[in-house]
């Protein structure tokens, strides 16, 4: 079972306004990479942002980033990239970057959901006094947590008691308000807590295997609205590692006349950057490994840095901030991102196999988009 990001654990802060910010980190990805091509003077001129490759299948394959043999400059000597366009003549390609971020899935408890009857969208009516087994039993060891949660009113007190199988020592109890969120952890050595609403995952200092979550909408006299919700790392990842690798398969097959790898390409290079790696089981890996010349990481730590430099910088907005085309037009964007990229000197790029760190460059002599160490 791969590991929860992270990202995640330091997303989950942001309670319903997390699902708003977990779309952002794709978009953190982006503007890093932005980044890391603008600080380089013989890419930036090069650069042609969000264009649409055309593969040998005819389809247009919408990409992050292009780099372009031509570069391109102003009258007054500036780099000038280009913003859309379509590269159906993809003979003046260097190569291409898609950046690719997979999160953590929040889905509702299938025996919750079996138990509890369904009152719209997302909400579950459960009753008072009504036990909610809440269960981790990883399947590679013996060793399991069981919680059996009750929801009760006395005197319009709604609160919430869990105990715990096999341990006389556990105890919680919360007082329960419409919005409240309890959360269940599994760590990586099988250790579990449980959060009280004033807290997040950013309380634990030990990676995750899984979580639960139960979230509390609406208190009624008799029952209370709410849902259980399991929190699976990455069960998408094998449509983004396809849909990643068909674009490198058919865009080489346009322009070399073959679906397979050259060794050492430096004609036209495909590239894939990565954030939320631990999301990513082996066969996707795999995958994209097979298909695509370059795979990278940007690591969870690296993105959690820059999310808390937007933050201080802008505020509980800031993930409004986060966009590439804010890195182009707004000078304290582009200056959070570029000081980070800089920190590391630009090696902010961990190769998937040989885990070196590497920064992008290009290379004039042989004219190629490469990564150096």
């Amino acid at each position: 079972m791969a590991n929860l990001s992270k990202v995640f654990k330091y997303i989950s802060h942001f309670r319903h306004a997390g699902h708003q910010v977990g779309r952002k980190v794709g978009d953190m990805l982006e503007v890093l990479t932005y980044a890391a091509i603008v600080r380089n003077e013989n890419l930036y001129p090069r650069l042609q942002v969000e264009p649409k490759i055309f593969g040998f299948s005819e389809a247009g394959h919408k990409v992050e980033f292009a780099i372009n043999q031509i570069p391109n400059y102003t009258d007054e000597g500036e780099p000038c990239i280009i913003n859309g366009g379509n590269l159906e003549d993809v003979t003046g390609l260097k190569g291409f970057i898609e950046c690719k971020k997979v999160g953590v899935e929040q889905t509702i408890n299938s025996s919750f959901k079996k138990n509890f009857t369904k009152v719209s969208d997302r909400k579950y009516k459960i009753n008072m006094n009504t036990n909610i087994p809440i269960l981790f039993n990883p399947r590679d060891t013996d060793i399991s947590h069981k919680y059996i949660l009750n929801i009760n009113n006395h005197a319009n007190i709604v609160t919430l008691t869990i105990t715990k199988e096999n341990d006389d020592d556990f105890t919680f109890s919360e007082i329960l308000e419409g919005g409240s969120r309890i959360i269940f952890t599994l760590g990586e050595n099988y250790e579990s807590d449980v959060l009280h609403n004033n807290q997040s995952l950013r309380n634990i200092d030990y990676e995750l295997r899984n979580c639960k979550i139960l979230e509390i909408n609406e208190l009624k006299n008799d029952h209370v609205i709410g849902l259980l919700n399991d929190c699976l790392a990455g069960p998408q990842t094998p449509e983004k590692a396809k849909q990643s690798s068909f674009v490198a398969l058919d865009v080489r097959k346009r322009r070399f006349g073959q679906f397979d790898k050259r060794p050492n390409e430096r004609e036209c290079v495909s590239v894939l950057i990565l954030t939320e790696f631990s999301h990513w089981e082996e066969k996707s890996q795999n995958m994209i490994s097979s298909c695509i010349d370059e795979n990278y990481i940007i690591d969870d730590n690296l993105i959690i840095t820059a999310f808390e430099n937007f933050e201080h910088e802008f505020g509980e907005d800031f993930y409004n901030m986060i966009t590439k085309e804010n890195f182009e037009n707004n000078q304290r964007v582009r200056n959070i991102a570029l000081n980070i990229v800089n920190n590391y000197q630009g090696k902010i790029f961990r190769e998937i196999n040989s885990q070196v760190y590497k920064e992008l460059s290009y290379d004039l002599e042989n004219n190629s988009l490469c990564f150096i160490s």
